[in-house]
């Protein structure tokens, strides 16, 4: 309907919708039909509201969030103790491999920078610490003050490791082991009695792994701390004749995956050998406790079932290491992996020896039959771990460390001038980079005082 001159209303041939867009219409196009296609089809200006699930918060649970701090560029002194750390990995492996935890540790020093709380880098400061140990036992050029520069990062890595572990909010432990680890390698290279480093082992390394549980070493960093960790517990199981955490049920599982892992590849590992000591410092506990209460009672009856089931154990392990000596014989491992699996065999059969033969007129006493070694087949092995060990100083990259088991076991069997003299210089250039094997060469010295040389003749 067309308006009259005198209504106030607007003339519009179009709705307001569509005056505001401008549109025009089609006398065919219904108006209405134009406006509702405008607003179903017309983009929306404001930017897109999105719900998020959003965590509640109580009194108990509500933390403030750690802000992460830009990392400062390294110092020249900082990159050149970093390139001395890099050395002393790569001149101590301790699985007779090549280090490949490098890059995952590196990357855990930079997270580990980022999200401290503390001022110091506790993983940081335990590298550094390493690598100007390894300058200073080198006596590198332009480290006049390595010693000191040591001596406080050491400090440093301490305090601010302490803070890390009652720190709840960080996620990961990672960090935390390794710097224990390293923590432990700086006090076995100045510190002659082994006292902080079996502390560290004890109640520091081992207890982390225990609290971190058996699934959490089965892939990525956590793994490979694992199997660098583990060598050491067994070698400290064995040395003062403790049973290990490793002999559970759930460890054994993760240590047999990787033997089998090696056995895919064709190749007789020391995994295989290290299972075979957790299991013999196992044993060495159970009968160590067996002969004192056979002792401490001497007219009381002792079970004859309990003594058989201990004999019974050391056969089978006896035929365990020879069965490995066979398969070892036609293996493709690594030359420095050979070299320590063959060393750490020959002491684990002394070992397993000893575990009965220093007791022996009490299983002569009960009847019962153990798996001991003749004095030849001892003095075999002795010069076996000789053999090894001297090769393994001259032209592996194995750790010295890792040849203190095999000769605390060679030395506490040796009998003449010459193989105690081979002995003590082996330890003497273990102890070049470790003072640690200071310690052992007073146990020795004290021990062959009250055993006297043998000549060949006397044997």
């Amino acid at each position: 309907m067309h308006l009259g001159p005198f209504d106030r209303r607007t003339r519009r041939s179009r709705c307001a919708p569509c005056a505001i867009s401008h549109s025009k219409v089609r006398q065919s196009t219904p108006v209405f039909t134009i406006a509702i296609a405008a607003s179903m089809s017309a983009p929306s200006n404001g930017a897109t509201i999105r719900l998020a699930k959003g965590k509640l918060f109580t009194a108990k649970s509500f933390a403030t969030p750690v802000t992460q701090r830009p990392v400062p560029p390294l110092s020249d002194e900082t990159i050149n103790y970093i390139f001395y750390f890099d050395i002393f990995i790569r001149k101590n492996s301790f699985t007779g491999q090549g280090p490949e935890y490098v890059a995952d540790v590196q990357q855990l020093a930079k997270t580990c920078g980022q999200t401290g709380r503390g001022p110091h880098n506790h993983l940081l400061d335990a590298m550094l610490a390493l690598g100007a140990m390894q300058a200073n036992i080198l006596g590198a050029s332009g480290c006049h003050n390595s010693l000191r520069f040591a001596l406080e990062h050491y400090l440093q890595s301490i305090t601010s490791l302490r803070e890390a572990v009652l720190d709840s909010t960080l996620a990961r432990k990672d960090s935390i082991l390794w710097s224990t680890f390293f923590l432990g390698l700086f006090e076995l290279l100045q510190d002659a009695s082994g006292q902080k480093w079996l502390q560290h082992m004890v109640f520091g390394t081992s207890q982390a792994l225990i609290a971190s549980g058996p699934s959490a070493c089965t892939s990525g960093t956590m793994r490979k701390f694992f199997i660098q960790a583990r060598t050491f517990e067994v070698c400290r199981s064995i040395i003062f004749n403790q049973s290990s955490f490793l002999a559970a049920p759930e460890w054994m599982k993760v240590t047999q995956n990787l033997s089998e892992e090696a056995n895919i590849q064709s190749r007789v590992s020391v995994d295989d050998i290290l299972n075979i000591i957790v299991l013999c410092s196992r044993l060495r506990a159970r009968t160590g406790q067996f002969i004192r209460t056979y002792a401490s009672f001497p007219g009381v009856e002792v079970p004859s079932i309990d003594a058989l089931e201990l004999a019974t154990e050391g056969f089978y392990l006896r035929d365990a290491l020879e069965t490995w000596k066979l398969d070892a014989s036609f293996s493709s491992a690594q030359h420095n992996e050979m070299l320590l699996a063959m060393s750490y065999y020959s002491a684990t059969s002394i070992y397993l020896s000893g575990n009965y033969d220093y007791d022996l007129h009490h299983w002569q006493a009960m009847t019962v039959a153990v798996p001991v070694l003749s004095r030849d087949e001892i003095v075999k092995h002795v010069e076996g771990i000789l053999q090894t060990t001297r090769e393994a100083l001259r032209s592996s990259t194995l750790s010295p460390l890792l040849h203190l088991f095999p000769l605390r076991v060679a030395g506490a069997r040796s009998r003449e001038h010459s193989q105690r003299q081979a002995v003590t210089e082996c330890l003497l250039e273990v102890k070049k980079q470790f003072a640690v094997a200071d310690a052992m060469l007073v146990e020795l010295d004290e021990l062959w005082s009250l055993s006297p040389i043998q000549t060949p003749l006397d044997s």
